[in-house]
């Protein structure tokens, strides 16, 4: 099934001339890149970071203005970008934040989001203030959206190939111990802090690549980005899709992605729908939606046992 679905994925720009379908795909892969790596330090590390958004809008910002103020080609940009906020986030955020214990560390890196916008707007030289940074580059001449399409499509599988790597690695299994049992994981010798820095690290170089490849499609970015409506219909893409049930994340991600714009038309009404349909996902799958897997899987197992016997 989900090879189907990828394969359909693929070939789609290819013979469907469809603009808007394109570009709604389009933000699908970059959202759920986002939600992705934020759900590799929320769901399987445990870690209660609350400026993930921050570290996408940061690598927007950062790989436009390297692609208008440096002699380098613009395509490297995001790369690039992504380095310095990975940087940034461990100096300011991972450093300092995992010294702290539980709920401090999501006041903290809620703080951190917070003053990103006055910042911006502080800076209005570099980042252009409270209009945003505009006239980015795109990432290479003659460009076209189906170009866009399939290096973000691209990167959200080498994102997911990551994830799952990490996953099924002794680091993946030392974020797990630490989340379900951090004295017990430590008394196996893991290094709490060795081991969260390193996802902090591998979570914000992800999100701010998508940032930047982001900013490099719309060609501006602005502080609004960081606004209470993002932050919170990203952070239901990861729990609707299910805390640390690898790759639920993708089907969070679909149906608010899809479920905003298709209810776009009803203005400020879409935010009521949008809750009683997050309401109704949590009442009868408060798992997630992977639950939905795992409910056919007990009903296909009972068929088989039933059929066996």
């Amino acid at each position: 099934m989900a090879a189907l679905i990828l394969l359909a994925v693929i070939i789609y720009p290819v013979f469907f001339n469809n603009s808007y379908v394109t570009f709604m795909l389009f933000l699908f892969f970059i959202w759920a890149i986002v939600a992705s790596s934020w759900d590799l330090i929320l769901g399987y590390a445990g870690v209660n970071n609350l400026g993930h958004v921050a570290f996408f809008v940061i690598g927007g910002y950062l790989s436009g203005i390297l692609a208008k103020n440096l002699p380098i080609a613009a395509v490297w940009c995001p790369l690039l970008g992504g380095v310095i906020t990975t940087v940034v986030v461990v100096i300011f955020i991972a450093l300092p934040a995992l010294r702290l214990p539980g709920i401090y560390i999501a006041l903290y890196s809620l703080m951190f989001h917070l003053t990103i916008p006055s910042l911006l707007t502080q800076t209005r030289k570099w980042t252009g203030g409270s209009k945003g940074l505009r006239e980015i580059p795109p990432l290479f001449e003659n460009i076209e959206m189906i170009h866009y399409y399939y290096i973000a499509l691209g990167l959200l599988l080498l994102t997911l190939f990551i994830i799952h790597k990490i996953i099924k690695s002794r680091t993946g299994q030392a974020f797990v111990a630490l989340r379900d049992s951090a004295d017990f994981a430590r008394s196996l010798g893991i290094n709490e802090y060795k081991e969260k820095i390193k996802v902090f690290a591998v979570s914000a170089f992800l999100a701010s690549i998508a940032g930047g490849l982001y900013a490099h499609f719309i060609r501006s970015i602005t502080p609004t980005t960081l606004g209470i409506n993002t932050f919170l219909l990203t952070l239901t893409m990861v729990y609707l899709g299910g805390l640390g049930r690898f790759p639920g994340v993708l089907l969070g991600t679909a149906l608010i992605v899809f479920a905003d714009e298709y209810f776009r038309a009803m203005g400020m009404l879409r935010h009521l729908v949008l809750g009683a349909l997050i309401i109704f996902t949590v009442l009868f799958f408060p798992k997630g939606l992977m639950q939905i897997f795992d409910r056919l899987d007990t009903v296909i197992g009972k068929m088989a046992l039933k059929k066996a016997g």
